[in-house]
């Protein structure tokens, strides 16, 4: 009390002070609990909200997984690897086919002992 008196204060106006910043405080308190609470219980509604989304959305997607899942999709660019390799290995049999046909004499003279 002495402080504030000795700021220009007379007893009468810090007593009045006093019962304002109480009153402010009072309401400020009770504001601040009641804010809390309000704000909690947003939190626990959006919260809620979005467990429930995200199960839907989980939910959702299993079930594209299941239904997609025997489609079995290749990207485009591992089934044109594959068939490239398919179609060298091809290539290299006929190739191979056809050196070992060039090479073989088709009139080979059968030996016959004298």
């Amino acid at each position: 009390m002495d402080k504030i008196e000795l700021a220009g204060f007379t007893a009468e106006q810090t007593e009045s002070i006093r019962e304002a910043a109480r009153k402010y405080a009072e309401r400020t308190t009770f504001t601040v609990e009641e804010a809390t609470e309000k704000i909690l219980d947003a939190l626990n509604f959006i919260s809620g909200a979005i467990r429930e989304t995200f199960d839907k959305l989980t939910a959702v997607f299993r079930e594209l997984a299941e239904e997609l899942e025997p489609i079995d999709i290749e990207p485009r660019v591992r089934r044109r690897k594959r068939n490239r390799a398919r179609a060298k290995i091809i290539e290299q049999r006929y190739r191979a086919e056809i050196r070992r046909v060039e090479n073989t004499r088709i009139y080979r003279r059968i030996y016959k002992p004298p």
